[in-house]
């Protein structure tokens, strides 16, 4: 047998096994027909083997086979094995044992054909280091490989050494290679590392543009730093004379609407970009740029139709679907929003929010039992609570409260951290509904298993002043006070209770001084303040603080305590007209409606 194949060898065409075998039968030439006209057979294999040393577990996909033919010189038998073997892993999907054995190949052998094969794995497999040590390695032996220099640059980017990737840029223009240099801007605009060394950067790349004051990709990367560095100005100048030379090229127009934006020239963005979409119709990020100013502008309908416009265009975007369909929503377009939110279902695309806004506009449509069915697939998401709410209201009111109750209970099981909003939602809801015996029976529990949380106990002070319990009521709020001193919303919601339903004036009185000590500008305070004054006579002061809680806070309530106290001072057309206003705004107010008949029946006034 002889010692040394002389031929060339190329892999990846015949099966493994062939090749294999005609290494052992002692061929010094192995031939193999051209790459492009023979599929590789052994990721098709049913042989299932791993090679040696392989443990099992495959990747999701196999090595490709090289760019071009890979041609190896003079070696033993045993590094040919070694290479064969490697081929081998690879095609079969074990791509770290195959890397691994081409790594040490290329350390043992310094052979730049292997050098090649190797820093190409590691790059596929996104294997970082590999790829710098190889590429290094190529670079030694092949100083002007523009791909050794390309794959080095890559490298030094994804590890935030932008410095150096610049360096071998530098390098790549040097033998008249193209290079695009927003591969380091568009990683340093999501790197919070990166303002650290963008000033070095910059410094870096006017250096080059020095050499090369034309390359446009510089420039354009050049623009992009200076934006990330708040150097608006400088940026605009840049990307204004590029606008000039490249027409209407999507990239450098986003980056001009932007640096608009940034100058606070909004209308200007706008028109740039209705300008540029004239020659750039079916450029999607154009258009999306469009439609986002349309909505940070709330024209939401011309915003909705050029949503309209990128998904008949990109039928398969579903970000762009979902967009459109709240969009939809926001104008009222039920029945087309409906429409987009059922194709996102029908592609398993954003499943729970579509699920969930199904649900709001079935209950719109008053189809209560569709809605029930869409809120129930509601799995998760930021609409996960509001589902399950809602789900809850639609059940009660539809005497399925035992159903609702037990899929709450496992939700809670399968979610502990749900378990206080749960409970809370649960029981406003049943409070809400009417169904205070269960509410109560919900909060007890609840109360029993959270004894210090403020929510539940809160919670349990308001349905204990519906079923004027001012007990209960009070000591779950001066618990409060306990666990959070600092909390104003204990003391304001006790100390008006107190001096709106008894005649604890005085109590009430302190805990609302402290209340506003803790939020003096709270015009709910502002106005438990002025009513409580107003019951121990002090109208002066009642009416200074609720005529300053109803400028900060224009409620209905509110207007129904300030008029009170106009009526009692004798300014009583003041306060008619303040009530006939309030009631233009809340014409059902029990609160107003009250205090007049009340006030204005009595045979005294």
């Amino acid at each position: 047998m002889n010692k040394h194949l002389n031929s060339s060898i190329r892999f990846w065409r015949f099966p493994a096994a062939f090749l294999f075998l005609t290494f052992l039968a002692g061929c010094t030439s192995v031939s193999v027909e051209d790459p492009t006209e023979t599929e590789a057979t052994v990721s098709n294999s049913t042989d299932s083997s791993a090679p040696d040393g392989v443990d099992g577990e495959e990747n999701s996909q196999s090595l490709p086979p090289p760019e071009e033919d890979i041609v190896y010189g003079n070696f033993s038998e045993d590094i040919l094995t070694r290479v064969i073997i490697a081929e081998m892993a690879g095609q079969r999907g074990y791509n770290q044992k195959a890397l691994e054995d081409y790594l040490e190949l290329a350390r043992e052998t310094n052979e730049i054909n292997i050098i090649k094969r190797a820093s190409r794995i590691s790059s596929f497999i996104r294997n970082v280091p590999g790829a710098i040590e190889m590429g290094n390695m190529w670079l030694a032996k092949e100083p002007e490989s523009m791909e050794a220099l390309r794959t080095l640059a890559f490298q030094m980017v994804s590890l935030g050494r932008y410095r150096e990737a610049v360096n071998h840029m530098k390098s790549l223009l040097a033998i008249d290679s193209e290079i695009d240099f927003r591969l380091i801007t568009n990683r340093t605009a999501t790197d919070t590392n990166a303002n650290l060394i963008i000033d070095g950067l910059i410094d870096d790349l006017e250096s080059i543009r020095e050499t090369y004051p034309a390359n446009q990709t510089l420039r354009l990367a050049l623009a992009h730093l200076y934006q990330q560095n708040e150097q608006v100005e400088i940026a605009y100048e840049l990307i204004n004379g590029l606008a000039e030379e490249m027409n209407d090229h999507p990239d450098v127009v986003i980056l001009e609407v932007e640096l608009l934006e940034m100058l606070g020239e909004e209308e200007r963005a706008q028109r740039r970009l209705q300008q540029a979409l004239r020659s750039n119709e079916d450029h999607k990020q154009l258009r999306f740029q469009y439609a986002r100013s349309l909505v940070d502008d709330q024209r939401y309908r011309e915003a909705r139709d050029q949503f309209a416009i990128i998904v008949e265009q990109n039928p398969e975007d579903f970000d762009m679907l979902y967009s459109l369909s709240l969009l939809s929503m926001e104008i009222n377009m039920l029945s087309d929003a409906r429409q987009y939110f059922e194709r996102l279902v029908e592609n398993d695309q954003k499943l729970d929010d579509s699920h969930y806004y199904l649900g709001f506009i079935s209950s719109q449509e008053n189809k209560p039992e569709e809605a029930i069915e869409h809120f129930i697939n509601v799995n998760g998401g930021r609409n996960f609570l509001q589902a399950q709410r809602s789900l809850t209201e639609l059940m009660i009111k539809a005497d399925r409260y035992p159903e609702i109750k037990s899929r709450l209970q496992n939700i809670r099981f399968r979610n502990p951290d749900y378990n206080i909003a749960l409970l809370s939602m649960e029981a406003n809801v049943l409070m809400d509904e009417g169904h205070l015996d269960e509410s109560g029976l919900v909060l007890n529990n609840a109360v029993g298993a959270f004894p210090d949380n403020m929510q539940l106990l809160f919670l349990r002070s308001v349905y204990s002043q519906e079923i004027n319990d001012l007990g209960l009521m009070e000591a779950d709020l001066r618990r409060i006070m306990q666990l959070n001193p600092g909390s104003p919303v204990a003391y304001n919601t006790l100390g008006y209770f107190l001096a709106d339903s008894t005649d604890r004036y005085e109590e009430a009185y302190e805990l609302i001084k402290r209340a506003i000590e803790l939020a003096p500008n709270d015009p709910a305070i502002i106005d438990s303040l002025g009513w409580v004054q107003y019951r121990l006579g002090l109208y002066d002061e009642a009416l200074e603080n609720l005529d300053r809680a109803y400028e900060l806070f224009p409620d209905h309530e509110v207007a129904a305590h300030l008029g009170e106290v106009l009526w009692v001072v004798g300014e009583r057309s003041q306060a008619r007209s303040l009530w006939r206003k309030a009631l233009e705004i809340q014409p059902e107010s029990e609160h107003i409606l009250g205090t007049m008949e009340r006030l204005t029946s009595d045979p005294s006034s």
